[in-house]
């Protein structure tokens, strides 16, 4: 069969107990509780949603423990909002000094996209 003895010896019991049914049926693992609950993630999206927003994932942290009494490493807190909420942070990106909008603008103008 390509299982161990203990796993057949497992579906053995299993389909004694609760036949074929408790062999078709799938359980799902409870697994570790979110350390960022439900109301937190709610409260921190409604959040992520102003236009201000947050400038990075530390100031969530800080956010998290001042307002929610959340402690969750750096890890848990960019997992949770980039990949959980599938939301991002509302940081534009820098421009540098010597910037010139004006050459920009200029710039498109001219371009000849091919």
């Amino acid at each position: 069969m390509g299982r161990e003895r203990v796993t057949v010896q497992r579906w053995l019991k299993t389909y004694t107990k609760s036949g074929i049914n408790g062999l078709l049926s799938t359980k799902k693992s409870t697994g570790r509780p979110p350390i960022i609950k439900a109301s937190a993630r709610e409260q921190l999206s409604k959040e992520l949603e102003q236009p201000e927003g947050f400038k990075s994932y530390e100031e969530i942290r800080t956010w998290l423990k001042a307002q929610e009494g959340v402690e969750a490493s750096y890890k848990v807190v960019h997992d949770t909002v980039r990949y959980r909420m599938k939301s991002k942070l509302k940081v534009p990106r820098a421009v540098g000094i010597k910037h010139n909008s004006e050459a920009e603008s200029e710039f498109k103008k001219n371009c000849h996209n091919t």
